[in-house]
């Protein structure tokens, strides 16, 4: 009879992001922030990933000194672009950040708010630019930022200063993702696929993905989570494979 039938009720929350690893956007209201957002990590886990941190930005840093006299030299040789660029980012809380990167681009545009698609006829990559973007090397200067406590090994990337603030005009709730510091690499970077020949977002479709990644991470940060952020960041540099 209907009295001695079960039903089991499930979170959809819950479900949607043990599907796809990433949180529902469309099912998102102010009480989930306040829920999600006001959680402190616990002081081992700060410890512990300030300690990973600054381990990881020593070996990027011994990198970028090994590998700076190469991609100085191949840039003298293509004769275009600048060996180093300091961008002006969003940091944590959404504060302004310098960071340092290897030059990829004609040009150094600090603080632009276009797409890499919508700048590459006035600004194109260089064709050194294109290698240090696909093994990811023109991040390694960031080591700085990492030393100084301005960003962590893992974390949502931050965005060029410009480019953010058009996408919190946009997007609900985007500022939400600059709660935590932002990172070198994040959960986003080793799920979302782009469109070819992309390595980050180029629409509002794709930052509406990468936000959807984003928030999975806030929401479930942790150490196994970042340990497992690092490992799969180190294969996809080492083999370029897609995400698993």
């Amino acid at each position: 009879s209907f009295l001695h039938e079960r039903y089991y009720f499930a979170d959809l929350y819950r479900v949607y992001e043990e599907i796809f690893d990433r949180v529902p956007l469309s099912l998102l209201r102010y009480d989930w922030f306040l829920k999600n957002l006001s959680l402190t990590p616990s002081g081992f886990y700060s410890i512990v990933k300030r300690l990973i941190d600054i381990v990881g930005a020593l070996l990027m840093g011994i990198l970028t000194i090994v590998i700076t006299p190469f991609v100085w030299l191949a840039m003298k040789l293509e004769g275009s672009g600048n060996l180093f660029i300091a961008q002006e980012r969003l940091g944590e809380y959404g504060d302004p950040l310098r960071v340092y990167k290897f030059g990829s681009m004609r040009f150094n545009k600090a603080a632009s708010s276009e797409w890499t698609t919508e700048e590459k006829h006035h600004n194109p990559v260089t064709k050194v630019g294109a290698l240090l973007r696909r093994t990811s090397l023109d991040e390694f200067p960031q080591f700085i930022n990492i030393l100084r406590g301005e960003m962590s090994l893992v974390g949502p990337r931050n965005d060029i200063l410009g480019l953010g603030l058009r996408l919190a005009e946009t997007l609900p709730y985007y500022m939400a993702r600059y709660m935590v510091k932002p990172g070198i690499t994040g959960w986003a970077q080793i799920n979302q696929r782009y469109e070819p020949g992309n390595i980050s977002p180029q629409s509002i479709e794709e930052t509406t993905g990468r936000l959807a990644y984003d928030f999975y991470y806030v929401k479930n940060r942790s150490l196994a989570l970042d340990i497992l952020i690092l490992l799969r960041t180190v294969k996809r540099m080492l083999f370029r494979v897609s995400p698993w």
